[in-house]
């Protein structure tokens, strides 16, 4: 049985729904072949989610916010993880952190451990670490980025084996010098593969057979640009659209929900928004079922929206449900089945399209939806099993640090 422990990019039990890591070792974790442990940032105040895994809750000094909780920490989590990686007896380290895992990248630089370290990026970490502290656009959180960007650099090359969500970030461990990389992508949960009807919702949000639900499921953070989408609502509303607004998520750690909010009152579309709070992972589904178009409204010029494998995308198709998404590498290498736009005026034209109901964009729907039911978690886990096994296989083969061609 391999013995795995997982440094997670987030608090893994606090965060409002399951992510990457969540859907990815909870199937791992069998107590036959895989038994997983995994490290616990106290990021929230309440924890959200299950979990089979076996918790290792860290001892954390008091911090008045995020930044400081990981710096704070930093050198006390990587000291803890050292001790838990020996105590029992693991047998390879999924890391996907900055602070507490770029310490404890330089503390296993001088130690003997040779323990194999796959090093897995969901996203673009240094915009994602930098953009909960500072505006990315700003001088000083420009200049954080690229430090975080360094760091990250540095782990990448010491990790034994990169894991990857997306081919935009591949090419990026690549290019920072990573031995070897693997993509494995994001997927849905098996709740996503049945066809969910969205009348009943539709009805009590009070929506109408005339009425152009255009729905955003996810959290509202920096990384997006909701801005553009309202504008091109707004617009298409002016054009004599019935294009109603759903939104279902609230914000992580930072205030871009609040400017959120008071660009909805600038464009005077209180009346046609409905904004509710996160919903339950396994309600999911019916909402989506309830929309006309589902959207991922990424910031492009954000470096975390840019690099992005955004699983949202294969949610709305597992609900045959369009996909408008801006231009990013993700959204253009899946071209044949998605939408893209960037300026409001492209939001305005294509919800005009989907209005009348016969169109080439079902035909990209129909696409999506085939290709939805072949990206799940559960072959998303496999692949990740068949990485940390030929890891291992190639630990034997070799003594001291792995090496990349084995």
């Amino acid at each position: 049985m391999i013995k795995v422990l997982l440094v997670p990019s987030s608090d893994y039990l606090g965060h409002p729904f399951p992510q990457r890591h969540n859907q990815i070792f909870e199937r791992l974790h069998d107590g036959k072949n895989f038994e997983v442990h995994v490290i616990e940032f106290k990021l929230f105040k309440e924890s959200r989610l299950k979990t089979s895994l076996i918790i290792h809750e860290l001892d954390n000094k008091r911090a008045r916010n995020l930044a400081s909780y990981y710096f704070v920490n930093a050198v006390n989590h990587a000291t803890q993880i050292r001790k838990i990686v020996r105590q029992e007896s693991i047998d390879v380290i999924v890391l996907s952190n900055l602070a507490a895992p770029f310490i404890f990248t330089l503390m296993e630089k001088l130690s003997s451990l040779h323990i194999p370290i796959v090093f897995d990026l969901p996203d673009y970490y240094p915009t994602s670490a930098a953009g909960y502290m500072l505006d990315v656009k700003s001088i000083l959180g420009n200049l954080l980025t690229q430090v975080f960007d360094i760091s990250l650099r540095y782990m990448m090359r010491r990790a034994t084996l990169v894991t990857v969500a997306s081919n935009a970030l591949a090419g990026y461990a690549k290019e920072a010098g990573a031995a070897a990389v693997v993509n494995v992508p994001n997927g849905i949960s098996e709740n996503f593969l049945k066809l969910h009807d969205g009348k009943d919702l539709r009805e009590k949000l009070g929506y109408g057979q005339e009425d152009l639900v255009v729905g955003y499921v996810g959290s509202i953070e920096f990384w997006l640009d909701m801005r553009s989408l309202l504008n091109g609502v707004a617009l298409a509303r002016k054009r004599g659209l019935s294009a109603k607004l759903l939104i279902v998520g609230r914000r992580l750690q930072t205030a871009y929900s609040e400017r959120v909010a008071k660009w909805i009152r600038q464009e005077n579309l209180e009346k046609c928004t409905t904004w509710l709070d996160f919903v339950q992972y396994e309600q999911v589904p019916k909402y989506i079922a309830g929309l006309d178009v589902g959207t991922i409204p990424f910031d492009i010029s954000n470096p975390t929206a840019y690099y992005a494998a955004p699983n949202k995308m294969w949610e709305y198709f597992s609900q045959q449900k369009p996909v408008i998404c801006t231009p990013t590498p993700e959204a253009l290498s899946n071209s044949d089945c998605v939408v893209t736009v960037l300026t409001p005026d492209d939001y305005a034209r294509k919800l005009s399209l989907l209005a009348k109901r016969d169109n080439p964009i079902f035909q990209k729907t129909k696409k999506g939806y085939d290709k939805a039911l072949n990206r799940t978690w559960e072959k998303s886990a496999k692949d990740f099993a068949s990485t940390l096994i030929a890891v291992l296989d190639c630990k034997e083969k070799v003594t001291g640090r792995l090496k990349s061609d084995c």
